[in-house]
């Protein structure tokens, strides 16, 4: 560990939920990233995206791998809160999918042309005409203010369907997605990987659009702590940011993915099968159950050093905000959670220690 990096608190507890996407946390952690810095981490597992940002404010955790809108969005997530959250470093870009059950599919083959992503919106559009009040569909999504909110109602909107009037819209916890899809609880849902190939493989779902080809290189998952910790504990943080950017840049090379695939599988972790991880981790997409593996490139992509995915700058920050139509101009100004400046601290620090 460098002389110049001295944690204030180098035991942390560090929250993920899980998906694919946490894979930076991971190897960070197996491969002795955290240790080479001076950190002992504990990674705890949540299973809502509410839950961890409450721990992360409540302080029962230092930091925690987050959704990208959530730190911009507190205010209006939480009106009465008066912590602040901050990033300075994006994990990850795109990982997720829209996935239909396997029945609605089978239905919405009557209103078909086609078998494109935007010929079974179209057919879901004739499909609610046929069956208007009250909404007959319910779609699922991860937390209201998040990049799945934007992808389905964009993949929705593309057909003309009002997401507040034509469905019904309704939150779930990722890991939960599956059993509420399988036992008829809802009709579909846009969620992160693995969930959506485990639907396709499984026979209960059937995956109709990769999110990274409806709007792509959203980010997706971000660094967060809280403003507070930050101001009391800022090397620590530059040590966590290194360490993850460090693994970052490791997954970014896709011969190491076969290896990331089969730390993710591990049972404190995702504990699902290493075959279906490190399909999407490589690019390939089931969307059926009866159909052939495809490629889908850019499906996961992740920080590296080399690169601007990892940097948080209020330019990113804006545009994720500016999609969401119904916040004021005012809450531009939550665009400061990313900071673009503890982006550059941590690559100038792994550029000196070459």
């Amino acid at each position: 560990m460098s002389a110049l990096l001295c944690p204030e608190k180098k035991t942390i507890k560090l929250l993920y939920l899980r998906l694919t996407d946490s894979a930076p946390l991971i190897v960070a952690k197996e491969l002795g990233y955290f240790q080479e810095y001076g950190l002992k981490v504990q990674l705890q597992k949540e299973t809502s995206w509410a839950t961890l940002r409450d721990k992360l404010i409540a302080r029962k955790a230092d930091a925690a791998a987050m959704l990208a809108p959530m730190p911009l969005t507190l205010e209006q997530a939480l009106p009465n809160c008066h912590e602040r959250l901050l990033s300075g470093l994006i994990l990850s870009c795109n990982g997720n999918a829209i996935t239909l059950s396997a029945e609605l599919f089978e239905r919405l083959q009557n209103y078909c042309e086609g078998d494109s992503q935007s010929d079974i919106a179209l057919a879901l559009k004739r499909y609610l005409h046929d069956n208007k009040y009250p909404p007959t569909v319910r779609l699922a999504t991860v937390y209201p203010f998040s990049s799945h909110s934007l992808q389905l109602r964009y993949w929705l909107r593309s057909a003309d369907i009002d997401p507040d009037r034509d469905i019904k819209l309704v939150v779930l916890p990722p890991e939960q997605m599956l059993e509420n899809l399988h036992s008829g609880v809802i009709d579909g849902y846009c969620v992160g990987e693995p969930w959506n190939s485990l639907a396709a493989h499984k026979g209960s779902g059937v995956v109709i659009a990769a999110c990274n080809t409806l709007l792509p290189a959203m980010p997706e998952k971000v660094l967060t702590v809280t403003e507070s910790w930050h101001q009391a504990n800022p090397a620590t943080h530059l040590a966590l940011r290194a360490a993850l950017l460090k693994a970052c840049s490791w997954l970014a090379a896709r011969t190491n993915r076969a290896e990331a695939a089969k730390l993710l599988s591990l049972g404190q972790y995702l504990n699902l099968p290493e075959e279906l991880i490190q399909r999407s981790l490589n690019d390939q997409i089931l969307y059926h159950r009866d159909r052939e593996i495809l490629a889908n490139p850019g499906w996961h992509l992740f920080a590296h050093i080399d690169n601007d995915c990892g940097r948080p700058t209020q330019e990113k920050a804006r545009q994720l905000l500016e999609m969401y139509s119904d916040l004021g101009s005012s809450t531009l100004r939550a665009a400061e959670a990313y900071r673009p400046d503890l982006y550059r601290q941590t690559v100038d620090f792994l550029l000196a220690k070459k």
